[in-house]
C-alpha cells in the first residue's frame, strides 16, 4: 500500500504552487529529457493520449505522457500532478490507465508507470 499522503508537505522552491501544465513544462519534461527521452520524437514520447474505453468521470481519460518501446507499444505511462499535490494522488488514475493500455490491440505487455509532481517520482511496477 502507499505511504500516508496526509504527511506530504510540498517542497517550497522556484516552482512552488504552479499549474500542472507549468509543472510538466518546467520540471517533468526536463526529467524525461535527462533520462534520454526525446520529447520531440513522437515515436518515443507522446502527450495526452486518450485511453480507450475509459469513463471520463472522475478523470478525463487522457494520459499525460506515454513512453514508447521501439516496437511502438507503450512502455510506460507518466501521470503528472501539479507541485502542490502529492505525486501519488494519481495512483488510482494511473492504475486504470495502465490496465486500459494493456488491453489495447497490439499491446503485448502491461506497461509500467510513474507518478510525479516534478519534485517526487514514484514507480508503479508492471504485473501480469
Amino acid at each position: 500500500m502507499i505511504d500516508d499522503k496526509s504527511k506530504y508537505v510540498p517542497v517550497a522552491g522556484p516552482y512552488g504552487r504552479v499549474s500542472e501544465s507549468v509543472t510538466r513544462a518546467k520540471l517533468i519534461d526536463p526529467l524525461l529529457t535527462a533520462a534520454g527521452w526525446n520529447l520531440k520524437d513522437r515515436t518515443q514520447v507522446d502527450f495526452e493520449i486518450p485511453v480507450d474505453g475509459y469513463d471520463k468521470e472522475p478523470w478525463n481519460g487522457i494520459t499525460d505522457y506515454c513512453l514508447f518501446h521501439p516496437s511502438g507499444e507503450v512502455l510506460a505511462v507518466v501521470e503528472a500532478k501539479k507541485t502542490s499535490r502529492h505525486a501519488r494522488d494519481g495512483q488510482e488514475q494511473l492504475r486504470i490507465y495502465l490496465d486500459k493500455v494493456a488491453a489495447r490491440e497490439g499491446q503485448s505487455f502491461v506497461p509500467f508507470g510513474f507518478m510525479t509532481n516534478g519534485q517526487d517520482v514514484f514507480y508503479w511496477g508492471c504485473r501480469g
